[in-house]
Order: C-alpha cells, then sequence, then structure tokens
C-alpha cells in the first residue's frame, strides 16, 4: 500500500489540522507549537508527527519547523474544510455558542465524508445567500436561540430505572415519536413513576404511573429522562 494512503485516525487528522494552522499563522511549526495548540505532551506530538511522515504528509526532523508536504497541504485542506463547513453550520444556521461549535465539529468531521460535507456546504451557503431564503433566514434568526436543552445533570433515562424505584419525570425530548399520545397517558414532566418490569412479550417495558399500569418500548423510554427520589 503506498504511504499516502495509511489509513488515518482522528487523532493523526487533528495533528494535521493543527499544524497546517499554525504554519498559516506563523508561517513554520515546531513541536512545542503543536503540543501547546493541542494541549498534548511533547512525546505525544514525537509520536503522532513520526506517524504522519511515514505517510508522506509531512517533513519532519528533529530540532527543525515541521514542514507539510504537497499531498499532506491537500489533505489538511479537506480536514479544515469540513471543519469550517460544521462549525458554520452549527454557529450560523443553528445558532450553537461558537466555542461549543467549534468543539462539536472537531468531533463531526471525523465520522462524516466529504460527499455528505460538500453537499452540507452547498446547504449553508444557500441558506446564507439565496433570497429565496430570507424567509427561513429570519425563522432560524428567531426560532434556534430560543430553544434550550435542559441540563440532564443527574438524570437517567426511564429505560435505566431499577426495579421498585420511584423516579420523577424530568424531561422528554422532543425526538420522542407521538409524543402528544404519551402526554395523554400522563406521561408529562412532573408525573411519578415507578419501573416494575420487562413485558412478557416484546421489546417493553411496565412502568406504573398512579394506579395505572403501563407498557412503553424501550426504545421510546430512552426519551424520557428521570429523577430518581429517595
Amino acid at each position: 500500500m503506498p504511504k499516502n494512503h495509511l489509513p488515518m485516525s482522528s487523532s493523526l487528522e487533528d495533528y494535521l489540522e493543527a499544524i497546517a494552522e499554525i504554519l498559516e499563522k506563523n508561517e513554520h511549526a515546531h513541536t512545542k507549537d503543536i503540543a501547546l495548540k493541542l494541549g498534548v505532551s511533547m512525546p505525544s506530538v514525537t509520536n503522532a508527527l513520526q506517524a504522519l511522515a511515514a505517510r508522506g504528509l509531512i517533513v519532519y526532523r528533529s530540532h527543525a519547523p515541521v514542514m507539510l508536504t504537497d499531498s499532506g497541504s491537500a489533505k489538511a485542506a479537506i480536514i479544515r474544510r469540513r471543519h469550517q463547513a460544521f462549525c458554520r453550520f452549527l454557529s450560523q444556521l443553528l445558532k450553537v455558542d461558537p466555542a461549543q461549535a467549534d468543539a462539536a465539529a472537531c468531533r463531526i468531521e471525523h465520522v462524516i465524508g466529504e460527499p455528505i460535507t460538500t453537499r452540507m456546504t452547498a446547504l449553508i451557503e444557500a441558506v446564507e445567500q439565496r433570497e429565496d431564503c430570507a424567509g427561513l433566514r429570519a425563522y432560524l434568526d428567531e426560532t434556534m436561540p430560543k430553544i434550550q436543552t435542559p441540563d440532564i445533570k443527574g438524570l437517567i433515562s426511564l429505560d435505566k430505572l431499577d426495579k421498585g424505584h420511584p423516579a420523577e419525570i424530568v424531561y422528554i425530548s422532543e425526538n420522542l415519536r407521538g409524543i402528544k399520545k404519551f402526554a395523554d397517558m400522563g406521561i408529562v414532566p412532573g408525573a411519578v413513576v415507578e419501573y416494575e418490569g420487562t413485558a412478557p412479550f416484546g421489546d417493553l417495558i411496565r412502568i406504573r404511573l398512579m394506579d395505572t399500569q403501563l407498557s412503553l418500548r424501550t426504545g421510546d423510554a430512552q426519551y424520557i429522562w428521570v429523577r430518581v427520589l429517595d
């Protein structure tokens, strides 16, 4: 296998992206600069640089600045373009805090390939620039900042509740299908439920809500977050 076709881990992609950003800013990238940017140890940087050099993506010599090869520059450009596309999608369209958007983009970019990224970039540019998307831009500007994600720290999903332990429903995800049906059953924030066990047939669990026994799909219970009561 040609060395520039060796597989790349997400960690190595982060190193390559960091090198490109440092070179763009300082025109030179030393090992200590890379360690400082990524918050890692010098030995970790050395191991990563050796791996990148083995793939023909950088020129690495001890006590000398790191340089990108032509293939390294091309690969870094792809990684950075993916990162910037997802940052823009999260921060400009979904109105996510820029720091959170950057952190999330770092995770997303390693699992989403170039074909999807290219389509997402086209979508972002269309929403940002097309006159017939003005109404959508106004909707996103008004609606996205109002969406608040509840703090689920200390909560568990209903399917993880131990048998015989009562719990208060705190939050029901909007991703729960048929959420109105569950509300009609009394499964709403503030209600107290108790897990009674697994139903005899299918992927179902039994819960008690007041004096009523209900059966729920495990997949649905995963969207219902509860706080265990003492």
